[in-house]
Parts: structure tokens; C-alpha cells; sequence
């Protein structure tokens, strides 16, 4: 085991976008308004003119559009604090049926849809998205940043995500922090989404409700575009089970392309990445606090980079034209994965990106 004492996370050090997103320029241009209630936050978020939204308050959507009763399940009847589930894509196969109720607002597919040339965010501090997620779909330069998105069915697995990708270019979150989500914090759907850089956001995966019943969130981010381009960097994930990411799974045809660099990954006692069919994950320079794997062993037929070691961080000069970095691990087995087809398909993206993002990480 390769330990290194970590130093402190530092949330306030990237202060443009960089990475994938590099280009991002969200609402730039446009005029800045304050919502002031439900309604008018949901008509700013989906207008068709350049945005800077400013969030001075909480929009708790929970009790909005009343509550529904649905087929369902528990998911894992681990004992006290198990999640429940809608019986939806087989979620609910072979597990005994029962009532469960959730808030209508936060349901899949029900999110506050983002448009084109959007700035989200909260200039004092105190924005927050209660009940309900944020889907950014079939849209280019989009801001989100300073808020906070959370208590989401927290209990009820299928009965809404965070925050959703759909046919995306050019997404910039930063400084975020979502909990409290019943599945997804962050989702890529089947459509292409590129330029798409998250850091400095804080994943809280402390919850009631949980697929084990250990107080710690599975469902983190997933990623199932046809092509993902996605920078993850100084972000913290705190108490986790799984999906660190989850990339790749829908079909061997994708590329699901996941840069991790710079981040804070504390304690998680399942599996970190899971990297599937079409996916392929970078990881360097990340920080992994207390975990039992930092790579699920059982995922299968995606690709898995982790530079551990000087010689590992060389080898990427070849491929990218510059050292790698490598990640550190405390109370943490270092696994040894270095899928060489990772650094290959990372050869022919935006080296001016990668470059760009290992910079500026914050504690390299």
C-alpha cells in the first residue's frame, strides 16, 4: 500500500473552466435576473435568450406538483435504511411488490430543463434547488455554479436524478454541492455530450437511504452518452458506494471518455470506478481516502487508466505529449490497471484540454 498524507481540499482555486468545458461561456452577454418564485425560475431556465440567473434563496419544489403512489419495491432488504424503488427497468425483478410514494417534482424526465446560453448561479451564497434536478438537454454553453441541489426522493431509487446531460456541448459545474438525491447525482444520457468540465463541487454521499444500508450513496455519476468528453477535476466525493464513475455499459460502439484529475475521493467501502463497455478513464493525480477498491474488479469490458508510479506518468508523454501525474492513496490499496487503449483514445482529444486540466489542478 502507497500512502501519502493529503493535504486539505482547496474548493477556491479553479476559477475558470478548463478541461473539456474550456470553451464554456454560459449566459455572457445577457441580461441578470433574480427569480422570485417556482414559476419564474422554471420560464428563466428554459427561455431562449442569453441568461445570467441569480439563485438569492431556496426553490423548494417537494410539495409542488403533489405526491404519486407507484409500484415498487425495496431495492436491497438489507435492513434499516434500504432504499425503495420504482419498478421500473427491472429494478423491482424478482423482488416482492409493494406501494411506494414519492414527490412528482423530482421524478425523471419531470427536471427544469436548461436552454442554450445559460449562467446558474447564486451571488450570495444561498441558492439552492430543493426537490427537484436539473436536466440540460439538446443545449450548447451552459453555466452551473455556486448552488446547491438536493433532497430529491431521497429514498426512492428511479424517482429523480440531480443533474442530467442530453445531447450537450460546452457544460461548465463548478462549485456545486448536491446530496441527498435518490439516484443520480450526475447523469449522461444516449446522445452525444462534449466539452463538459465538473470541478470544485462537493458530492455528499452521506444519507438516511442507501442500497446497503451503511449511510453511504451508490448511485454517484453515471455515464451513457454515445460520446462523453467529460473533465472531473478538484471535486470531493465524500461517503460513496459506487460509480466513481460508472462509464461505458450501453454499447462497445460508444466512447464514454472520463478525465479524473485532482480529485478528493473519501471513504467508500464498495468499488470506485466501473468502467464498461465503450468506457475509458484517466485517472491521475487523485486522491483516494479510505477505500476498499478503487476499481470495481467485477466491471467488465471498459477500459481503466490509473497512473500510479514515475514510470506509469512517463509513459503518457507518447500519447499526450506531457507526463501524467500520479494519484496518491491513503489507507488505500493501490490497484495496478493501466489499460494502455485509455491513453490511445485520449491521444486523439484535445491535448490543449488535458493539458490545461492537469495544470490547473490544484494540490499536483
Amino acid at each position: 500500500m502507497h500512502v501519502v498524507l493529503v493535504e486539505a481540499w482547496n474548493r477556491d482555486c479553479i476559477t475558470k473552466p478548463v478541461g473539456f468545458g474550456r470553451s464554456t461561456t454560459g449566459g455572457a452577454g445577457g441580461r441578470t435576473v433574480t427569480p422570485k418564485s417556482l414559476s419564474e425560475l422554471k420560464t428563466y431556465l428554459n427561455s431562449n435568450e442569453a441568461l445570467i440567473i441569480d439563485l438569492t434563496t431556496t426553490f423548494d419544489y417537494t410539495n409542488a406538483e403533489g405526491f404519486k403512489t407507484a409500484t415498487g419495491c425495496v431495492y436491497n432488504n438489507c435492513g434499516s435504511g434500504s432504499q425503495n424503488a420504482l419498478a421500473l427497468f427491472g429494478a423491482c425483478n424478482g423482488k416482492g411488490r409493494k406501494p411506494v410514494t414519492y414527490s412528482v417534482a423530482g421524478s425523471r424526465t419531470l427536471e427544469l430543463f436548461v436552454s442554450s446560453r445559460k449562467t446558474v448561479m447564486s451571488s450570495n451564497g444561498k441558492g439552492v434547488i430543493k426537490g427537484k434536478g436539473l436536466r440540460i438537454n439538446d443545449a450548447t454553453n451552459v453555466i452551473i455554479r455556486d448552488i446547491t441541489i438536493s433532497d430529491i426522493n431521497p429514498s426512492v431509487i428511479w424517482a429523480g436524478d440531480a443533474i442530467v446531460l442530453s445531447k450537450v456541448t460546452n457544460v461548465w459545474i463548478h462549485k456545486c454541492t448536491i446530496r441527498n438525491v435518490g439516484r443520480q447525482h450526475l447523469v449522461t444520457y444516449v446522445q452525444q455530450n462534449r466539452g463538459v468540465t465538473v470541478s470544485s463541487c462537493l458530492f455528499d454521499g452521506n444519507t438516511k437511504y442507501s442500497v446497503y444500508c451503511d449511510g453511504a450513496h451508490y448511485w454517484l455519476w453515471l455515464f451513457w452518452g454515445t460520446r462523453d468528453e467529460i473533465t472531473l477535476i478538484n471535486n470531493r466525493v465524500v461517503n460513496v458506494d459506487g460509480r466513481v464513475p460508472h462509464a461505458g455499459g450501453q454499447s462497445s460502439s460508444y466512447r464514454n471518455l472520463i478525465h479524473m484529475v485532482g480529485n478528493e475521493l473519501d471513504t467508500n467501502t464498495r468499488q470506485g470506478i466501473q468502467s464498461d463497455a465503450g468506457g475509458y478513464v484517466l485517472s491521475e493525480g487523485n486522491k483516494w481516502i479510505n477505500y476498499k477498491q478503487p476499481v470495481d474488479p467485477k466491471s467488465t469490458g471498459g477500459f481503466v487508466a490509473l497512473i500510479n508510479t514515475a514510470a506509469q506518468a512517463a509513459s503518457c508523454s507518447s500519447f499526450l505529449g506531457q507526463r501524467c501525474t500520479a494519484n496518491v492513496y491513503q489507507n488505500t490499496n493501490a490497484p495496478t490497471r493501466l489499460d494502455m487503449a485509455v491513453l490511445d483514445q485520449f491521444s486523439k482529444l484535445d491535448r490543449t484540454a488535458i493539458s490545461e486540466a492537469r495544470a490547473a489542478a490544484c494540490e499536483l
